[in-house]
């Protein structure tokens, strides 16, 4: 755009000069008239030929004379100019507000005017460039998000915003030497070498892509580029955001949901499973009942005995089967008991080792210091069988199996990263197969993950150890490396406390008799039938009720004393726990032993403690019902 200063003086610049052009002529002229007078005087009165040397003198000086006029009036006419050429030099080296000072109608005069005109042009167009540049700094530094340009054909670093200095963590000197490959992760080097378009001027979502700082920390950044040439040279501009921490947000809410999901469908897995467990207790525990009393009538020599007792070893089998279900669901009632870890791997030492073959050799390792612990014996039992059939699975050509009973030492403590004002009890299985990758070992506890082929696994056996770990208030933790091995490490805390051992032998014999009534709620018929006729040919009195309703219409009915109310904790119309609410109002001081094989139901469950003192779970054997019902009997208050 033209400046208007200038377009009026080139309107006005052709008529200033053929009117004021003509000083500058007249001096000229003036000039040339002074210099040629003298000499042509002289010439006009003096005859050079006739006067001979003296006239030619007279002719040298009037030259000579005409010279001085000459350089006199040059200098008026040139002194100007000069002012005009140092004004031009000063205005040329950038100093700004200088301006000629000449004065004059002629061309010189009209000359400084232009320059003074164009000086203060210049200076306005420089104000605007500076205020403009002013903007772009500020917008460009100050911009919360780094932001580089790069040449296009290069990729050096042309310029680079304090934002990206901050982010990058290179100081401005330092990050301009760079090119943009040095501020990419090296995974991303082949993405970026496939990626690169041809220079246009228009804008891209280059999307996101994985940085590296002058630390060496990953950055994943979205980069939006813009292609122009206003550097003076084809080159990108680019502005990233940082999207680390929202990635990460991301990928937390996804395992989140993940995790929901399978928490839902584990929910759903243990509803449908201890429904289904609930009933096929109530089976088992029949099943036990009636071939206990079977086997207490046939001479154990005989082949019936034998068979009976068959049948009875698979009802046992059913129970475990049962439990595992439950314990995965988080539904099983437990019944923790302070157990000797040394114990219970010595019971299962027949059992282990038929269960691994005889290509695997097995060690177990015991401590006589390594204290009790506090668990469900069922549940810790079928953990360990569980990491032994994984550990029997990982050397399919034969290895070496360790079970290992000990304290946690100081390194072992930090290295699990164990509460350190807790003495912990380690039983571990430690194994010298084909170990496991990072990315194996991040679920193998997730419900029905496994590396096994269809069939050979359900990928229950770790989610069962840990969800028993975890209900017995302990840890567990492994360690494998790919073709060293495999260590499963169960942890819980370690007590002082000494084992109760109940001698069954002596129970037998007849102190689990007894002559007291008993009121016993139960709705599934054959549990009921089996209970009664257990207790009943041990002496007791047996008052059974087919639901809660008929127990306390028989409580009502019953003139005598009730000595212990054994009831379901689930049955139609009154629960177990509202039975016992009502009767040990009627009954001051009724002990109440609950009978339950699972519970999903918070209420029905409130008060009641789920020990061995105040619940037996399904299903159970007439001789554990026996011995539940004497301890009741014994321990109640008078």
């Amino acid at each position: 755009m033209t400046d208007p200063a200038l377009r009026t003086a080139e309107h006005e610049s052709p008529t200033a000069s053929t009117v004021r052009g003509l000083g500058l002529r007249a001096r000229l002229l003036v000039m040339s008239l002074v210099t040629m007078t003298p000499p042509v005087l002289v010439a006009t009165l003096v005859d050079i030929r006739n006067d001979g040397w003296p006239g030619a003198l007279m002719l040298a000086g009037a030259f000579a004379a005409g010279g001085v006029f000459a350089y006199a009036a040059g200098s008026y006419i040139v002194r100007p100019v000069e002012a005009l050429i140092q004004d031009a030099h000063v205005l040329s080296a950038g100093l700004s507000g200088h301006r000629s000072v000449i004065r004059s109608s002629d061309e010189v005069g009209q000359l400084a005017i232009a320059l003074n005109q164009m000086a203060e042009t210049m200076e306005r167009r420089t104000a605007a460039l500076a205020d403009n540049e002013r903007r772009y700094r500020f917008l460009f530094d100050s911009n919360p998000l780094p932001m580089w340009a790069w040449d296009a054909e290069t990729t050096n670093i042309l310029a680079v915003n304090q934002a990206a200095i901050d982010k990058y963590g290179y100081d401005r000197e330092h990050f301009l030497t760079l090119q943009i490959v040095d501020l990419i992760d090296p995974s991303e080097m082949e993405r970026f070498s496939g990626a690169r378009l041809p220079f246009s001027e228009t804008r891209q979502n280059a999307g996101s892509w994985m940085h590296r700082t002058a630390t060496g920390k990953r950055l994943e950044m979205e980069v939006i580029t813009t292609s122009s040439r206003r550097l003076g040279r084809a080159s990108w501009l680019s502005v990233g955001m940082d999207i680390t921490a929202r990635r990460e947000a991301e990928r937390a809410l996804a395992r989140s949901e993940e995790q929901l999901r399978q928490a839902q469908k584990m929910e759903a897995i243990g509803t449908f499973a201890g429904g289904i467990s609930h009933d096929f207790n109530n089976l088992l525990t029949g099943m036990l009942g009636y071939c206990d009393l079977l086997l207490s009538q046939l001479n154990p020599s005989t082949e019936a005995f034998a068979d009976v007792s068959e049948i009875r070893a698979l009802a046992v089998r059913g129970t475990e089967l049962s439990r595992q279900i439950l314990a995965v669901s988080r539904k099983a009632v437990l019944q923790p008991a302070v157990l000797d870890p040394n114990a219970i791997v010595l019971g299962l030492d027949r059992l282990l080792r038929r269960l691994v073959g005889e290509h695997i050799t097995l060690h177990t390792h015991l401590d006589s210091e390594v204290g009790t612990v506090r668990a469900d014996a069922g549940q810790l039992e079928q953990a360990l069988l569980n990491l032994v059939s994984n550990a029997r699975d990982a050397m399919p050509s034969g290895g070496r199996i360790d079970i290992r009973v000990g304290p946690i030492t100081t390194e072992q403590r930090q290295r699990f990263t164990l509460d350190a004002q807790t003495d912990w009890t380690s039983i571990s299985v430690a194994d010298n197969g084909t170990g496991m990758s990072d990315e194996v070992k991040a679920h193998i506890f997730e419900p029905f993950f496994t590396t096994k082929a269809r069939g050979k696994g359900s990928g229950l056996g770790l989610a069962l150890a840990c969800s028993m770990v975890e209900r017995a208030g302990g840890e567990i933790r492994v360690e494998s490396t790919l073709g060293v091995g495999t260590t499963m490490h169960l942890l819980l805390p370690r007590l002082d406390e000494t084992v109760q051992v109940v001698d069954d032998a002596d129970q037998e014999a007849g102190s689990l008799a007894g002559t007291e009534t008993i009121l016993l709620a139960e709705d599934e018929d054959a549990v009921r039938a089996v209970a009664t006729a257990a207790l009943e040919r041990r002496g007791y009195r047996v008052l059974a009720a087919p639901n809660g309703d008929a127990a306390m219409a028989i409580s009502l009915a019953f003139p005598g004393r009730i000595d212990l109310l054994v009831t379901d904790v689930v049955m139609p119309g009154m629960s177990g726990r509202a039975l016992a609410d009502r009767l040990v109002v009627l009954r001051p001081g009724l002990p109440v032993l609950y009978v339950s094989g699972y519970t999903d139901d918070e209420v029905l469950r409130k008060g009641i403690s789920a020990d061995e003192r105040t619940l037996l779970a399904k299903p159970f054997t007439s001789l554990e019902l026996a011995r539940r019902v004497r301890t009741m009997i014994d321990n109640a208050t008078p």
